[in-house]
């Protein structure tokens, strides 16, 4: 990393260390190697994702009830329907982001994180099409560094080595704030291509909103006023020492 000079301004200083930070957030992703021995191939359902431990029913194309995955109590999996009878699963375990699949021939399979690297993560969210793609999202944190990180689906191939989203800096996650508040909201349409927002750390009365284009990647995240945001992002935020 190039330092900068001594005798540059302090003002001038913090930019350059900012996005250090944040490109250190992600190193580590580069060398980890994800399990995919639980590669499901399904297609799967766009829209928000649902919550299988806060009582909210996931059913098959015949309206018959998706049983929960096997997440820990209390882990507040994420599943999103894929197919007419196929579902993936996300949830948090011991600071890591797991993924399951299931079937109605097979049930849900050996859940597996989608990386192991240092730090905790946090509020994974999943979105799905119905084409054999799925995508999801979360907040990782190592100490003061806030990121948001990423893991594509595909039928063929499984789950992408988890990066980060360029660009993003998430707000850190406030003290006694509702389970899931800041999480990071997913849509994906039938052709792959996902929108992501999420409230800023940059500041605190704005939200980040970026594009992933299949096949190119990341958009550069937009920044947008609170006040025009989504109702579900409108809530008053702390600020915090991290930014």
């Amino acid at each position: 990393m190039i330092r900068p000079e001594r005798t540059m301004p302090v003002r001038a200083a913090i930019p350059v260390l900012v996005l250090a930070l944040l490109a250190l957030a992600g190193c580590d992703a580069r060398t980890a190697k994800p399990d995919h021995s639980n590669n499901t191939a399904v297609l799967g359902s766009y829209g928000p994702p649902t919550d299988g431990t806060a009582g909210a029913a996931l059913t098959d194309a015949q309206g018959q009830a998706i049983p929960a995955p096997p997440a820990p109590h209390g882990a507040r999996a994420q599943m999103a329907r894929s197919g007419d009878e196929s579902a993936l699963a996300v949830w948090v375990a011991d600071d890591h982001v797991v993924a399951s699949g299931w079937t109605r021939a097979s049930g849900w399979s050996a859940p597996q994180p989608l990386e192991r690297i240092y730090g905790a993560s946090s509020d994974p969210r999943i979105a799905s099409n119905e084409r054999g793609s799925a995508m999801a999202v979360w907040h990782h944190r190592v100490g003061n560094i806030h990121s948001l990180r990423f893991s594509r689906f595909d039928a063929g191939s499984g789950w992408s080595l988890p990066d980060v989203v360029p660009g993003a800096l998430p707000e850190p996650e406030v003290a006694g704030a509702p389970p899931g508040r800041d999480a990071p909201q997913l849509q994906m349409d039938a052709a792959g291509t996902v929108v992501a927002r999420w409230p800023s750390g940059f500041h605190a009365n704005e939200v980040q909103s970026a594009r992933y284009l299949p096949g190119q990647g990341w958009t550069p995240p937009a920044s947008e006023a609170l006040a025009a945001a989504t109702p579900a992002s409108a809530a008053p935020r702390a600020a915090s020492s991290a930014r």
